[in-house]
């Protein structure tokens, strides 16, 4: 599932391990955990049940403090964000060669289509619109005439055939190889808005690879800056991009990066933000110095986690927006189907396992926040609804019932003459293993899991390992269950064809990121070579992929548990406009491509920085 064609050049993991750590100390009794990339959520305004009032029941007056920027603190949005290492550097084609979660992402490069995760709205940006032949053999992108780079210079078909050639064969870059070296031949500009390309093979989905769905999209980049450049050493600084954003500096000892308005942005009719400049700073790892950042306003986003924010709102704080967010990837078990791995290989005793999830405990008890369950292998966004059959969901109900659990395990695992169940004449035992540590979330559903796996006698052991150690396990299918995080998909295709039988290793051979849970189907492996061929949107698509749902809950590869939610943090000391629970209008998350949305959208509310 992490390895479905998405938006390339961008691994933002770096940004949470430190925002969330500070999160860490939320929860009762289980810590907040670790994620991957974090997500808008569903609706209009997720579905959580105790979404924090922004409305304090009484007010306080508000010092506010000397915010430690070069910029005037009434025209400049402050974000509080990571631990910078790179300031030097904008290639994001190399280890190390840039900074993430400090502005480029965000406010400096744009993205051909934008998906608002938020609406489900697909916004075209610096491309018009896309198209592809009948037989999905070739897709032509418009490029919007008006747009061009921050040094003036217009942007064309041609940066977009320069880039797409640099990277189709590149496995040594990041975005490069992938979908690009699959299906590209070769990219032809019959004019300087439009460009063909021409594919290797047939495919109805290599447009996902251009928009910006989870974080960025796909990184135009300017040929008249770039050619001729050593890409695994160019570091274009400053950057040249199209964003309404350019570096005016990038500060190392105060580890800042300041970004100045462009007065000569190209989409200033369609966005035009009032901040005149974005500083985007690291902020301190003392969770209550950063807290008490967040309260004097010296920062406008972040700097904050959920149990100080409780205090403030507990306390009458006026200037605190809390708005709740799902992330992409909802928590899940991945259950090892291959039968040398013995009774796991059943799909009876997956179903015994789903019953043995109790889905409400975990998203009222363990999370930060009280999240609702996951059921389907997806995100509940707006945008996935599609693929949804409520029908079947209802059919094949997940249902947190010990008394079914055991009736299914009585017929695969029969107890022995000392109570122990077995499958073959062998006692049965799991193994479970998380990537969390002990005192995190993913660890914490597991553990769960373990002890009512134990009242219908399924012994289990549970264990927490770490980087490299739980990867090469978890690719290896050295385990019978993973507590872990599902990955992004913009259709259930996607999913599927990673599940199928032929990309199925052998127990002790690495999976490479494919079938990692070793399922055998083949008839998912039917239809996930009818559907790879179907634009998913066409009527003829939605019966085969109700078909490969089905299948997917009588077999039960994967088991979604809960929708991850995080809260996102905003200060209206200075700006309001921030989305709120009540106006989701976009992805709010400040490391995203869509943050420029939320810039501007925000109105300055006339308050100065002390003297």
């Amino acid at each position: 599932m992490n390895d479905a064609p998405r938006p390339q050049f961008e691994d933002v993991a770096d940004v949470l391990r430190y925002q969330l750590s500070r999160r860490s100390l939320v929860g009762g009794g289980a810590a907040a955990g670790l994620a991957g990339l974090l997500a808008a959520c569903s609706g209009s305004g997720g579905s959580y049940s105790d979404k924090p009032a922004n409305k304090p029941a009484a007010t306080k007056s508000v010092q506010i403090g000397k915010a430690n920027i070069p910029t005037p603190r009434d025209q400049t949005v402050v974000v509080g964000q990571v631990e910078y290492n790179v300031f030097d550097s904008f290639n994001t084609m190399i280890p190390n060669g840039w900074q993430s979660g400090a502005g480029f992402e965000s406010v400096c490069r744009e993205a051909m289509f934008y998906l608002n995760l938020a609406t489900g709205e697909l916004k075209p940006w610096l491309a018009t619109g896309y198209k592809y032949n009948d037989s999905h053999t070739q897709l032509t992108f418009t490029f919007d005439p008006k747009a061009k780079w921050s040094d003036g210079k217009p942007l064309t078909a041609n940066d977009f055939r320069f880039t797409v050639m640099l990277l189709k064969d590149r496995k040594d870059l990041f975005g490069g190889g992938g979908d690009l070296g699959e299906f590209v031949q070769d990219v032809e500009v019959p004019d300087q808005h439009t460009a063909v390309i021409k594919m290797k093979k047939a495919t109805p989905r290599l447009h996902y690879t251009f928009v910006a769905a989870i974080a960025s999209g796909f990184d135009i980049l300017p040929e008249h800056v770039w050619k001729g450049q050593d890409p695994t050493k160019f570091k274009e600084n400053p950057p040249t991009r199209t964003g309404p954003y350019k570096l005016k500096q990038a500060i190392r000892s105060q580890k800042m990066f300041v970004w100045e308005k462009n007065p000569d942005y190209w989409a200033k009719d369609q966005l035009d933000p009032a901040p005149q400049y974005v500083v985007y700073q690291s902020t301190s790892k003392q969770a209550d110095s950063a807290s008490l950042a967040f309260e004097r306003a010296e920062f406008d986003v972040g700097s904050i986690d959920e149990q100080h924010a409780k205090q403030l709102r507990n306390g009458g704080y006026p200037h605190l927006v809390t708005t709740q967010f799902h992330d992409p990837n909802p928590r899940v078990l991945w259950l090892n189907c291959d039968p040398a791995r013995g009774v796991i290989a059943e799909p009876k005793m997956r179903w015994a396992i789903n019953h043995c999830l109790d889905r409400e405990k975990i998203g009222k008890s363990i999370w930060q926040v009280e999240v609702p369950a996951a059921i389907y292998p997806w995100a509940d966004y707006p945008s996935n609804d599609k693929w949804k059959n409520d029908e079947l969901a209802e059919r094949y109900k997940f249902e947190y019932n010990l008394d079914k659990a055991n009736a299914l395990l009585d017929e695969i695992a029969p107890k022995n003459a000392a109570g122990r169940r077995t499958y073959k004449g062998k006692e049965i035992n799991l193994e479970i293993i998380t990537p969390a540590p002990v005192n995190k979330d993913e660890y914490a559903i597991a553990d769960v899991l373990k002890t009512d796996l134990a009242k219908v006698g399924v012994p289990a052991t549970l264990r927490s390992l770490t980087g490299s150690v739980h990867d090469e396990k978890f690719q290896r299918g050295e385990y019978d269950i993973d507590s872990n995080w599902a990955g992004f998909a913009f259709d259930p295709q996607q999913l599927y064809t990673d599940w199928e039988s032929s990309k199925a290793q052998p127990i002790g051979k690495n999976a490479a990121g494919k079938n990692k849970m070793r399922l055998r189907n083949p008839k998912l492996d039917e239809l996930s070579l009818k559907l790879s061929q179907l634009d998913p949107t066409t009527p003829e698509a939605k019966p085969l992929l109700d078909e490969a749902l089905e299948l997917y809950f009588q077999q039960l590869p994967l088991l979604p548990v809960i929708q991850t939610g995080y809260p996102s943090f905003f200060n209206t000391a200075f700006w309001t406009g921030w989305p709120t629970d009540d106006d989701l209008y976009q992805v709010p998350l400040n490391w995203w491509s869509h943050f420029i949305f939320v810039l501007g959208r925000l109105k300055a509310t006339g308050q100065k920085g002390p003297a």
